[in-house]
């Protein structure tokens, strides 16, 4: 405890701006918002709803799913099936990449919470000798495990926080994203004072602290727990799931798109199985309730349109979080979870889900105006994603000559000669027109693509 504490210490004065934590935030200002030309009755999901012609209908059968996500893993290299990962490697690439992101963070001048430059010696001293490539070796065997809990995806293997921009806390630049609870992984690396490992998880490849992280004898085994068809899937924005049958005793909040094996049911609750992190790592089963009140469904629900803009529209106002910080989603997670409930492995960034579907259109930065207009004449609400630079939107419908989305998104610039911005921070309906007081333009001069998920 004392070696420790001295260690902090040291650390604290040698580089302040590295270990301290913002002690708070800007509050996230009172929704759900009117934003644009939005009225409150166009923050009903039965709004956007009651204006199809159809909203029942089945889109994909469950095997139909089945063949677009192995399409999704064929055309999309982001998107990886855990499950079909080479259990034995040349060492080599995973060395290369590791020292391809350490040198690519290193070399930027970045911030610290307290506003400072990070200093380059920071890099050196504290995260390379942690990371440790040189140790991978030529020939690597995979271990696998599961997530138990919801855990962050690094840049590198570091809790500190660097920021692009002085105040810039919302975008932490060593943050990936967020992998939920039972997430399956293969560890391909751990770092020298073994608290982290490096690993790749279904759509993304980082650091994760080895604590979230328990190991399965075999990925077999971890396969007959999350293939089963007997599952709970999370299709609320979240839900509870407790220790004891009593439901009195809390042990975690998974998010919306989580997938739950279930292990039994009882009267006032389903039965379900918690990884626990055991003895060397090492899985540790143990059964967890969740009240039968709660919002989850026994299997993947029903893909059609009134259950993809309800489950939207159960993230109205929920947090912006940059790659799932401070317990938020980013634009990507948003569309992300939503198509997590009806069984869609859905990539995690807005790039690689541009490409997933039906590609209706490509567009250049502020202009082919004519041809947006007709594709989104033609878009089909809830299943067509509208794509920006660094930004994704889930298209609801059309109304008086202004099309309409919901989308989870930072701010709203308000300036033509400048970077100010108006912060909205959460899960909005607007209409395209969102922005357009700014540089960059509106919503609607910024799409590049658009795809279709039929």
């Amino acid at each position: 405890m004392k070696k420790e504490f001295a260690l902090s210490l040291v650390l604290i004065l040698l580089f302040p701006q590295a270990v301290r934590a913002k002690d708070s935030l800007p509050p996230m200002p009172a929704g759900p918002l009117l934003l644009t030309s939005v009225r409150s009755e166009q923050l009903s999901p039965d709004y956007w709803i009651n204006k199809l012609p159809d909203p029942d209908r089945l889109l994909k059968t469950p095997e139909e799913i089945k063949e677009f996500n192995e399409d999704i893993h064929r055309e999309i290299k982001e998107a990886v099936d855990v499950f079909a990962l080479a259990a034995k490697r040349s060492g080599a690439p995973v060395r290369d990449q590791i020292e391809y992101e350490y040198e690519t963070v290193s070399k930027r001048r970045l911030f610290g919470v307290d506003d400072q430059r990070i200093p380059k010696n920071f890099f050196e001293e504290k995260v390379r000798p942690v990371a440790q490539w040189e140790k991978v070796p030529a020939s690597l065997s995979m271990r696998w495990g599961v997530a138990v809990r919801p855990a962050s995806v690094r840049a590198l293997p570091t809790d500190v926080r660097v920021f692009e921009a002085v105040g810039d806390y919302e975008f932490d630049q060593l943050q990936f994203t967020l992998i939920k609870l039972w997430t399956p992984v293969g560890i391909l690396h751990e770092s020298s004072d073994g608290k982290w490992f490096y690993l790749q998880a279904p759509y993304v490849r980082g650091w994760v602290k080895a604590k979230d992280i328990a190991l399965f004898p075999s990925r077999t085994e971890i396969k007959n727990f999350l293939k089963s068809d007997r599952s709970l899937v999370v299709t609320g924005e979240s839900i509870r799931i407790f220790k004891d049958s009593t439901l009195q005793q809390l042990d975690q909040k998974p998010s919306m798109g989580t997938v739950l094996p279930l292990a039994g049911e009882r009267a006032n609750a389903y039965v379900i199985w918690m990884p626990r992190r055991g003895e060397g790592k090492k899985i540790s089963l143990a059964r967890a309730y969740v009240n039968k009140r709660s919002d989850v469904s026994v299997g993947f629900l029903p893909f059609t349109q009134r259950n993809i803009i309800r489950q939207a529209f159960k993230l109205l106002g929920a947090r912006y979080g940059w790659g799932g910080t401070y317990g938020g989603r980013d634009c990507s997670a948003f569309t992300h979870d939503v198509f997590l409930t009806f069984g869609i492995d859905m990539p995690r960034g807005s790039k690689e889900q541009g490409f997933v579907g039906a590609q209706i259109d490509r567009f250049n930065y502020k202009e082919d105006t004519e041809r947006k207009q007709a594709a989104l004449h033609n878009a089909v609400p809830g299943l067509t994603l509208m794509r920006m630079p660094k930004h994704q939107m889930l298209f609801l419908g059309e109304e008086n000559g202004q099309f309409y989305a919901i989308h989870c998104t930072w701010a709203e610039r308000i300036s033509m000669t400048s970077d100010e911005k108006r912060r909205i921070n959460q899960v909005v309906v607007s209409d395209l027109s969102l922005n357009g007081n700014s540089y960059l333009g509106s919503l609607f001069d910024r799409i590049i693509s658009m795809n279709e998920f039929n």
